[in-house]
């Protein structure tokens, strides 16, 4: 396999750049955190659209400055949350991909605007049978780590998983436009077969 074949087939996770704390952002209620998990995690339209702009906290460490410099922040559910600046130049590049939505971000006192993104590409992504498994009190088995993918379609920037919706990935094409952006890029592991 050529250099060029590796890096197109490459996915990746999407993190918060390090800031040496496990910080993420929350919602501000359980009953929030619900209705925006369907939203956003399963794709029910449980809130209109225009309806659609939720206050998230951000956990203690986070600093003002670090807030107005980061291009993503990890969240406390499997959603993916892009700065304005991100936003405003790439809306339309990923629109069959992504649908954005505002969100405040509030850090003590201060309210930053970001934006929540609805991952739009379901397919079944996640390769259960090679990633690890983590044995339940009720007998049943969930993928655990090291998780395994299988390739997406390259047609795609991002996908979440049919499945087990918590687990979304990014192709090279959604990495090559978020270079210089203040976002962390991991690679997943892919199934060889």
């Amino acid at each position: 396999m050529e250099l060029n074949e590796a890096i197109a087939q490459a996915m990746y996770r999407i993190e918060q750049i390090g800031t040496g704390l496990q910080q993420t952002v929350s919602f501000k209620s359980e009953t929030d955190a619900n209705r925006y998990w369907k939203f956003f995690v399963e794709n029910k339209d449980v809130v209109r659209a225009e309806y659609v702009n939720p206050l998230l906290i951000a956990d203690v460490g986070y600093s003002l400055r670090q807030l107005k410099r980061l291009d993503f922040l990890n969240c406390i559910l499997p959603i993916p949350i892009f700065s304005e600046r991100f936003v405003e130049k790439n809306a339309e590049t990923l629109k069959d991909d992504l649908l954005f939505f505002p969100c405040s971000v509030q850090s003590k006192h201060d309210i930053l605007p970001f934006y929540m993104g609805r991952i739009l590409n379901i397919s079944s992504i996640l390769d259960v049978e090679s990633s690890g498994k983590w044995q339940l009190t009720d007998g049943s088995w969930i993928p655990d780590v090291p998780f395994v993918y299988h390739k997406a379609n390259n047609d795609h920037y991002i996908v979440r998983d049919a499945t087990h919706r918590s687990h979304y990935v990014a192709s090279e094409r959604l990495r090559e436009i978020g270079r210089n952006y203040r976002i962390e890029w991991y690679k997943v592991a892919l199934n060889k077969a």
